[in-house]
């Protein structure tokens, strides 16, 4: 009998025979949303209600540990109707039981147990009732990882930020010794080589910082106009001493596949997340990795694209489950192995940078990611940057502030070659101090983000209630988060994060010197 036929049925009957209150209770039986169910004093189950049949087909004479835990032991403290038994007051379970229902689905209960007694004050048994509560633990659940989230990536911006400013003074100085070495007529092609190799590590290592950073959210999207190609086939050189020996790595890249518009780092991250996945679903196994790099024909509207594709020959995925692959949290993978993340940001970085996503794949024969981005037509930027073969040299006097000792010698020098003459310092309450007497003597500040006695912005603005007209460039080891509008109004020119290639300082700088576009982020 269902809830609505008990409620006419009871409303029907005048009086408060035992038929009534019968119904009365078959009535809050049926309309309660969860299990609702009698237990006695072995815990076995005297009656449930229909809802509770979701949990067990056949629940009569079942133990509440059957239903609930799907065990034979003993119940113990966890149990909420056992200690109603022992304490013979109402006893809740801690955070919910978790039941395994039989078609394989996972619940989560709240479950309360309340002691029945007899006329004598015996415990007769326990009312349970159970409810679903398994939509507010997944939520629960996915706060709790984002917290987890927010907390690494705090963690790792404060290490870019450190990391940065030990990266600083090695490029810095690195491409000082090359400068003065062709300026000086002392060139060594043996020391040249030795300076690129640090130059290059350097650069690698700040791309390994900005790959954190896009981890940790902290990064701030960069978009260039650039081949493709250096991106993938950095990634699979480190995908080739990373996947284990078992897996084959075939490598199909066109070099002359186009331009595209996007941030290297995360075109890197998709990379890496695409290749991980595929190693993944070959895992324990010998298997195959191609990775695909080319140019497709125009579509309907005209459009080129480069499509990159990441195949598999690993388990595959079931024909159901390919629609949701894309979802935040999905995963098909043990709980061990992720957490259903990686794919969803994939797919969040693609559809910003106005491309496409894909995936084909068969259970026993594999996957196949297609990742199109559509190839750049303006080829403007790419020869302005070409065309700056030289390094822009200037004049004016500049301050600079950092906390850093190291960051401010190697970028006061850096500025020097650029022929700028430079004030150091370490202290922005002494920079302060200082400015306070001598304003007029400088052209431009540039100055940290992250002090510990004033803030970059803070100082700023100080010294814009000196001198309205200073333009400031600000530096950071890291993406900060802070107010643009707060920035802009303490005459912040540019924000750019550390550490700069001395041709990118001397553009930042003479572009705020000579107030030429773009502004903002270098």
């Amino acid at each position: 009998m269902t809830s609505d036929e008990c409620n006419r049925r009871v409303s029907s009957d005048n009086d408060y025979s035992p038929a009534a209150a019968e119904l009365q209770l078959e009535a809050i039986k049926q309309g309660f949303p969860g299990l609702l169910g009698y237990f006695d004093r072995n815990l076995q189950a005297a009656w449930v209600n229909d809802r509770g049949r979701r949990l067990c087909a056949e629940p009569v004479g079942r133990s509440c540990r059957e239903i609930f835990c799907r065990r034979q032991a003993a119940c113990d403290d966890s149990c909420a109707a056992w200690r109603a038994m022992q304490s013979g007051k109402i006893e809740t379970s801690v955070r919910g039981v978790q039941l395994s229902v039989e078609d394989g689905e996972e619940l989560v209960y709240d479950v309360t147990a309340i002691p029945v007694r007899r006329a004598s004050g015996e415990i007769d048994g326990v009312v349970i009732m159970a409810s679903d509560v398994s939509e507010r633990h997944m939520l629960e659940k996915q706060l709790r990882h984002t917290q987890k989230m927010e907390a690494i990536g705090t963690l790792a911006g404060g290490i870019a930020h450190d990391f940065n400013n030990v990266l600083t003074p090695i490029m810095g100085y690195s491409e000082i010794v090359r400068m003065k070495m062709r300026r000086d007529g002392s060139f060594d092609q043996t020391v040249s080589d030795y300076v690129d190799e640090i130059l290059k590590a350097a650069r690698r290592a700040k791309s390994l910082v900005e790959q954190i950073l896009t981890f940790s959210r902290s990064h701030e999207k960069k978009e260039l106009l650039q081949h493709i190609h250096p991106i993938v086939k950095e990634v699979m050189k480190l995908m080739r001493v990373t996947l284990p020996a078992t897996i084959q790595i075939i490598e199909e890249i066109d070099d002359h596949c186009g331009l595209v518009s996007v941030d290297p780092v995360q075109i890197h991250q998709v990379l890496i997340n695409l290749c991980t996945n595929s190693a993944h679903a070959m895992a324990g196994r010998r298997g195959t990795l191609t990775v695909r790099l080319a140019k497709t024909g125009r579509d309907e509207e005209g459009k080129e694209w480069v499509e990159l594709s990441v195949a598999d020959t690993g388990c595959g995925i079931e024909a159901e489950m390919v629609e949701r692959i894309f979802e935040p949290y999905f995963t098909t993978k043990e709980k061990s192995r992720g957490t259903g993340m990686g794919l969803a940001m994939v797919h969040g970085i693609i559809t910003r940078q106005g491309g496409r996503i894909s995936v084909q794949s068969q259970v026993g024969v594999g996957s196949v990611f297609r990742v199109l981005l559509p190839i750049a037509r303006e080829l403007t930027q790419l020869e302005q940057i070409i065309s700056m073969t030289e390094i822009m040299q200037g004049e004016g006097r500049i301050l600079l502030v950092d906390d850093e000792e190291q960051v401010v010698n190697v970028t006061g020098q850096m500025l020097r070659s650029l022929g700028y003459e430079v004030v150091g310092m370490t202290s922005a309450s002494e920079a302060l101090a200082l400015f306070s007497e001598v304003d007029r003597e400088f052209d431009l500040l540039i100055t940290d983000l992250t002090m510990p006695d004033l803030t970059g912005i803070e100082l700023s603005s100080l010294f814009r209630t000196i001198r309205p007209d200073l333009p400031v460039v600000l530096f950071s080891g890291y993406a900060e988060q802070f107010s643009r509008e707060a920035a802009e109004q303490a005459g912040v020119r540019e924000y750019c994060t550390k550490p700069l290639t001395l041709r990118q300082l001397a553009s930042v700088v003479h572009r705020v010197l000579h107030r030429t576009e773009p502004g903002g982020r270098g």
